[in-house]
Formats: C-alpha cells, sequence, structure tokens
C-alpha cells in the first residue's frame, strides 16, 4: 500500500507543470502555519534565540516561509524518482565538488554532514548520480505508512538508508568500503549527544560524526542544498574536516556545528525544523523520540 501511494505522489506531481506544483506548495504555507500549532510554536520559539531582538510578527513572517520551504522540498521529493539525470544536473549547480574527491583519495570513505536546509534529499541523490556510493542515516520519514516505500524510492536513486537502530558497524563498514555517509546533525533521532554552543546557547549535538571520524580517519565534508529558485538549486560542499588536524572527537563536532550554523544563518527561511532545537524541550522531545524507536523496534 505504501509504495502504491508514493507511486501515485509522484506521478501527480510529476504531472503538474512545475509552476503549479510550487504555486500550490507555497500556497499552502499558510494551512501548514495554522494547522499544525505545535510546529508554529517550535519554529517560533527556535528563531528567538537565532534572531534575538526580532519581533513576533518578523518571527512569523519567516516561520511561514520555513513551512512554504518544507512543503516545496516535499513537492520536489515525490518529483525525484521520476527525475531524468540531466535533468536533474540542469538545474542543481554543484560547488565544492573536489572536496569530496579529495577525501576519498585517501581511502577511508568520507563522512557529509547536513542539516534540513533547502532540500536535503536532493543532495544525496546528485553524489550518488555523480558516481559515488552513498549511504545516508534516516529514521521514519513522512510517517510510518510512507517510511517503507520511501526507502525504496531512495534506493533506487542509489541512496541506501541505514536505519539508527542499526548501530556503528553498518556506519563503519561503508567507511571502510571508501563509501559516503551522510549523517544529519540536525534531527531528532539522537537519544544522546554533547554539549556545545550553538547559536549562542547550549545545545545537545549529535557526537557521532565527530567520534566516527576521529576513530575511522574519514574526513568531514560538510553539505548544503539551497533552493535558488523554482526548480533550481545550489549544492555547495565545504573544505574537507581532517580528523589529523583536531585534538579529539569534541574539536571535530564544534567544527562542524559551527559551520552548520553560519549555514542556517546565511539561509534560514529554508530551514524545516519545525520541533524545539534548545533547552528542556528539546531534551524533552529527543527522549521521546528515542523512546519511541525502541517500542517500534
Amino acid at each position: 500500500m505504501s509504495r502504491f501511494l508514493l507511486a501515485c505522489l509522484s506521478a501527480l506531481t510529476t504531472a503538474l507543470p512545475v509552476s503549479v506544483g510550487y504555486a500550490i506548495a507555497n500556497g499552502l504555507a499558510r494551512v501548514h502555519l495554522w494547522f499544525f500549532p505545535a510546529r508554529r510554536h517550535a519554529a517560533l520559539v527556535n528563531l528567538a534565540t537565532i534572531l534575538p531582538g526580532s519581533s513576533r510578527r518578523d518571527r512569523m513572517r519567516v516561520v511561514t516561509k520555513m513551512m512554504a520551504s518544507y512543503n516545496c522540498m516535499l513537492y520536489e521529493f515525490f518529483r525525484l524518482p521520476r527525475l531524468e539525470r540531466d535533468e536533474l544536473f540542469g538545474n542543481v549547480e554543484v560547488v565544492g565538488h573536489e572536496h569530496i574527491v579529495e577525501g576519498l583519495g585517501r581511502g577511508r570513505g568520507v563522512i557529509v554532514t547536513s542539516c534540513h536546509l533547502g532540500n536535503w534529499e536532493l543532495g544525496a541523490v546528485a553524489l550518488a548520480h555523480l558516481g559515488h556510493t552513498m549511504h545516508a542515516v534516516a529514521g521514519v520519514q513522512l510517517g510510518r505508512w510512507l517510511a517503507p516505500a520511501v526507502r525504496d524510492a531512495k534506493s533506487e536513486l542509489a541512496v541506501h538508508t541505514i536505519r539508527p537502530e542499526d548501530g556503528y558497524r553498518k556506519l563503519w563498514r561503508a567507511l571502510s568500503r571508501n563509501d559516503l555517509l551522510a549523517l544529519m546533525v540536525d534531527g531528532d533521532i539522537f537519544g544522546q549527544g554533547i554539549a556545545l554552543e550553538f547559536f549562542g546557547r547550549e545545545v545537545r549535538w549529535p557526537a557521532g560524526p565527530g567520534v566516527l571520524s576521529k576513530r575511522t580517519g574519514a574526513p568531514v565534508v560538510n553539505a548544503c542544498v539551497q533552493r535558488l529558485g523554482k526548480g533550481r538549486f545550489r549544492l555547495t560542499l565545504e573544505p574537507m574536516l581532517d580528523p589529523d588536524a583536531f585534538a579529539d572527537d569534541y574539536a571535530m563536532n564544534v567544527a562542524i556545528a559551527a559551520t552548520t550554523e553560519r549555514q542556517i544563518r546565511d539561509n534560514i527561511e529554508q530551514w524545516c525544523i519545525f520541533r524545539p532545537f534548545w533547552g528542556e524541550a528539546a531534551e524533552r522531545a529527543s527522549a521521546t523520540a528515542a523512546s519511541e524507536r525502541e517500542i517500534a523496534a
């Protein structure tokens, strides 16, 4: 059933003219805003940290654009299975691919870190279409009904999904084969984390990227995909972070967080996180998500 539903959504979004698809996605932003009050509240609270001194009206304007960006991402995601390679690279500008090539030249794989900015799924597909074997850690996506079909669709796009509960062995195995391993650093799949500063406040940050890099010798390349316009994107791959240049995994994670903060600050209206990111509310949300995964497992 999930595969049939995803196939229908893919066929529908592909049949729509691009201008119509984006008009619908943007037009539904206010529906998203008012029918999901918990998401709206969480985004407003997060923006109070990111944009100190801003008025509630200004933050509401940004949240509305965040929700429009998320709607656009969904529209683009459902189109991906039917998108031809030439069309993909005709609309995606890739900047910094040489950093991936440099990292893979060491033979220890590359950890690609990213956040929920613009169209993060498109970045993984683009790297896979450039000839790299791509593995991505992801929890339940688009609800439990669609999650199996989403995993299958991503596999068909040459992006192999690793579930959080699969453990570190699969991550190490991917890096030992000199593959790419994509890790999201702002998701809610981490039951535990380390304390570091993010936008001037302490936050629980996933320890995994720094720990994996230091233990395996795999360099880290931070990536983000900005939406430049209707169907146009820029995939930016930051200069490689060499694990040998950092004293420990904590220092590496601080560097990853600093790069991620800059990317979010520069593209705040495309950051699609609708859960509390700082403080006790964030810890409760993370603990709840971890408990749900244990029950599901």
